[in-house]
């Protein structure tokens, strides 16, 4: 009989402790959990504990884990050519990769611009902009506006367009030309006002106000996450995307769409500026265009962006890596939007995706609860010690930390978002109505015992 191999996990834990140093975390006192495998919706670690993987890693295996399809297709290339770089010249599965995301976005958007992940697709953005007005004459047009909560990733450059304070206090000074604004927050609009009742999308009009104070000669982009992601789980209003689009396209100023959460289906449609109105000039993408099988991202322009690079020498976008069109990587991301296409994968996501929106209203009867929302699968839960004036917790006490921490325990891996008072669920789109019915119930559980805790 075949053995199967019993990890030391002890020898695990110290060379974790020791020699990794993982990104956003505080390795005095920490008891790490390891992973081991997957399937599905599931992981388990090397303890053998299993977990409904509620947040798909990071909001990325969109197919589930354990996709053999993509194994193979990894294979496949690698017995052909493993790598090469693509600097003026290609790979086959580079250029059907590019091919068939252009193919899948609306109108002409159809220049791809392949990366390895999300921060270096925002940072490959916002050069390309930046470059496209100077191409165009209009060098002085550098400035590039962002919203509070914003995340773009940890880049210099999309750290600078950073919306949440603790992750870009450390490194600053910042770079020059970035300009934070109001984010459509509706939970907690920054002008005091409530959408349907006394708003008049003053989130939006403030692109306006911000674009004439600093003058339309100097604003050149504005960078934002069609739904806020790390920042909250924050879905705009529907009028938001259409005013800030007419305003920007009123002075000459790119949109950049940033779905590299929202891409390839986790809304409901292919990518979430379908559904949310907005015309984006460049998109950043990445997370689900390969359910994380290997590392890969894009920026794709429209057809007027792509032209202002066309000319001489001077006119190319002086920009790119080693590995950008990697052939092991673009091969997994071919095999993994065949998937979503094959098994109707974002037509599940609206499918779906309301049903676990309804559970997780259900947990709006508890009192520290204070916000439920989010689009298809992705959703947030903002606590609150007091849901009149909408207080949060004072940091000491951790609420959703401590329902995170619970809901580990029972089994279901959720997210503690940046400003440490909201958990986000982004599951498989694969995920089953009994796993959803599952992660709900042991949440209200979790919700349950903290409020214990607490004294409610």
């Amino acid at each position: 009989m075949e053995q199967v191999a019993v990890l030391d996990t002890t020898q695990l834990e110290e060379d974790y402790l020791a020699h990794l140093w993982p990104p956003f975390t505080q390795m005095r006192g920490l008891k790490p959990i390891i992973m081991d495998r997957a399937e599905g919706a599931v992981v388990y670690d090397t303890e053998g504990n299993a977990y409904i993987d509620a947040f798909a890693s990071l909001w990325t295996v969109n197919v589930g884990h354990g996709r053999q399809e993509i194994f193979d297709a990894i294979k496949a290339q690698m017995d052909k050519l493993a790598i090469y770089h693509i600097f003026q010249i290609g790979n086959v599965p580079s250029i059907r990769l590019a091919a068939k995301v252009g193919g899948l976005l609306p109108g002409d958007l159809n220049h791809v611009f392949l990366t390895l992940g999300g921060g270096e697709s925002v940072e490959t953005a916002v050069k390309m902009a930046r470059q496209y007005h100077r191409n165009r004459g209009n060098g002085t047009k550098y400035m590039v506006l962002f919203r509070d909560r914003a995340f773009h990733g940890t880049t210099m450059t999309s750290t600078s367009a950073q919306g949440l304070s603790l992750n870009r206090a450390k490194f600053e000074p910042l770079l020059p030309g970035f300009v934070k604004i109001g984010a459509p927050y509706c939970y907690r609009c920054a002008w005091g006002k409530t959408y349907g009742d006394d708003c008049k999308m003053e989130c939006a009009a403030a692109v306006d106000r911000e674009i004439a104070f600093y003058g339309p000669e100097n604003v050149g982009t504005l960078l934002g996450e069609t739904v806020m992601g790390t920042g909250g789980v924050i879905p705009p209003p529907p009028e938001y995307w259409p005013m800030v689009c007419d305003i920007c396209r009123a002075n000459d100023v790119l949109v950049i769409n940033d779905e590299v959460i929202t891409g390839f289906g986790r809304t409901g449609t292919w990518f979430g500026f379908q559904q949310f109105g907005s015309t984006p000039d460049l998109v950043t993408l990445a997370k689900g265009m390969s359910s994380g099988y290997q590392p890969l991202g894009a920026v794709v322009a429209r057809d007027h962006v792509f032209e202002a690079f066309l000319g001489g020498p001077g006119d190319t976008f002086m920009s790119g890596a080693t590995f950008n069109g990697h052939p092991l990587c673009s091969a997994a991301g071919l095999a993994n939007l065949e998937i979503i296409e094959r098994e109707h994968l974002v037509e599940r996501c609206a499918e779906v995706g309301p049903y676990m929106q309804e559970g997780l209203k259900t947990l709006l009867e508890h009192p520290i609860v204070g916000d439920v929302r989010g689009v298809g699968l992705v959703a947030g839960i903002e606590f609150v010690q007091d849901k009149q004036t909408k207080e949060w917790f004072p940091p000491d006490v951790a609420a959703a930390a401590k329902v995170r921490d619970e809901a580990l325990r029972l089994g279901v891996f959720v997210r503690l978002l940046s400003f440490g008072n909201v958990i986000a669920l982004a599951p498989p789109f694969i995920i089953s109505k009994e796993q959803i019915d599952t992660v709900v119930r042991v949440l209200d559980e979790s919700i349950g015992m903290v409020e214990k805790q607490l004294g409610y």
